[in-house]
């Protein structure tokens, strides 16, 4: 990591924050808490949640299919 990621990341972080509290401030804790958190959330939760539902359609067809034999 040279120079010029340090600066942008200790950039990213300072903008984060400054964000962060005048936020809280203008809305409130958990609105805050929520728009910040939720797409990371979402980033981790909805790939296998998608998935597994995926799966769940294919095995209903799949079964569908097979009684139909």
């Amino acid at each position: 990591m040279d120079d010029g990621d340090r600066l942008a990341v200790t950039l990213a972080v300072v903008l984060l924050v400054g964000v962060t509290l005048i936020s809280r401030e203008l809305v409130g804790l958990w609105p805050t808490v929520a728009i910040a958190y939720g797409p990371v959330v979402a980033a981790y939760a909805v790939p296998p949640v998608v998935r597994r539902l995926t799966l769940e359609h294919q095995v209903r067809r799949h079964r569908r299919a097979l009684r139909r034999l």
